[in-house]
């Protein structure tokens, strides 16, 4: 990533697999930077997260790209919404059960050839399936997690999405040393040009 995010959390914590997807596009100062933003890149992170082996044809990798800039987007309204204490909507639950349907698959014994061994061999388009890991990463945790943990980082420019680990569980920015010391320097500023009250004046 580019803005300066440590490569592990602050505290010390293992990223659910639909948070890392929907901090691939990222906000620098409020401007989107979007990390799998080519097949190329699309193709490296599904396989850097173990979502994909092999060789992904490019052709392929480029047809699937709207359906995981779609995913993305349904992950991170979802979480905004859970991060402010509602729940997803009728229409959010229908389109990430629509992507879990569509990464079903199945296993098939077969043989690689005549005289040769059998095999036993998965059913399915990987690249749906892999997107059906990632909603399915989401379901879980709406299901079986505190949803209270989710933030949105207090940052506007930011908006990176974490989940809160700290033992109080009052986090509000993503990682102190950068947004929380960012905001802390704003109000720094913003006190110093207000400056002090002037002699005899009294407070409105």
């Amino acid at each position: 990533m580019t803005k300066g995010h440590d490569a592990t959390p602050e505290p010390e914590a293992a990223v659910d697999l639909f948070i890392e997807f929907v901090n691939t596009l990222e906000f620098e100062d409020g401007e989107p930077i979007d990390h799998v933003g080519d097949p190329g890149r699309l193709a490296d992170w599904l396989r850097s997260h173990d979502l994909a082996g092999g060789r992904l044809a490019t052709s392929r990798v480029k047809r699937a790209a709207p359906g995981f800039r779609d995913l993305r987007d349904l992950t991170r309204d979802v979480i905004v919404r859970l991060a402010e204490g509602r729940d997803p909507t009728d229409v959010q639950t229908r389109r990430l059960n629509a992507v879990l349907r569509a990464g079903l698959h199945y296993h098939q014994l077969r043989r690689a050839g005549p005289g040769a061994r059998f095999t036993v061999g998965q059913v399915g388009d990987d690249l749906e399936q892999a997107m059906a890991a990632i909603a399915g990463s989401l379901a879980h945790y709406v299901a079986d997690h505190d949803l209270r943990r989710l933030r949105v980082c207090a940052n506007d420019g930011c908006r990176w999405l974490f989940v809160d680990t700290s033992p109080a569980g009052r986090r509000r920015w993503c990682d102190m040393r950068t947004c929380g010391n960012r905001a802390k320097v704003a109000r720094h500023r913003a006190r110093t040009r207000s400056g002090p009250p002037a002699r005899g004046s009294t407070p409105g």
